[in-house]
């Protein structure tokens, strides 16, 4: 399933959640996998302040997706664009990494994926 949520930020309100429903809810028993990404679309030439998002709270009817951005605040719309689906998907690997509680610096994880097989194209004269 896929879709899209729109954020109008006012002011300094930087921090903001919602709720986003299933149109059709995922079955129980496998976890429901969701990837979420910003857009702030193709018409805007502003540079933006840096931004993320996160999703929490992930059940088989709905999700909360949350996003934070820095900076002093604007009147900008945020569109977060998500797709979730279930069980294993071909071609899409996917996984979790967590991190433990900090306020300054950078941490970093790394993410091993499992080895892929690369096909070449085959041209037929």
């Amino acid at each position: 399933e896929t879709g899209k949520v729109n954020i109008q930020q006012v002011g300094n309100e930087d921090f903001h959640c919602e709720y986003v429903p299933f149109t059709n809810h995922f079955s129980s028993g496998t976890p429901v996998r969701i990837f979420a990404s910003i857009n702030y679309g193709n018409e805007s030439s502003e540079v933006h302040d840096s931004a993320s998002i996160w999703v929490e709270d992930v059940k088989t009817s709905r999700f909360k997706v949350c996003l934070v951005q820095g900076g002093r605040g604007s009147e900008v719309n945020t569109t977060i664009d998500w797709f979730a689906f279930q069980g294993s998907q071909t071609g899409v690997h996917h996984g979790e990494t967590s991190f433990s509680l900090f306020t300054t610096g950078a941490k970093c994880n790394w993410v091993t994926f499992p080895q892929v097989r690369l096909y070449a194209p085959v041209v037929f004269l």
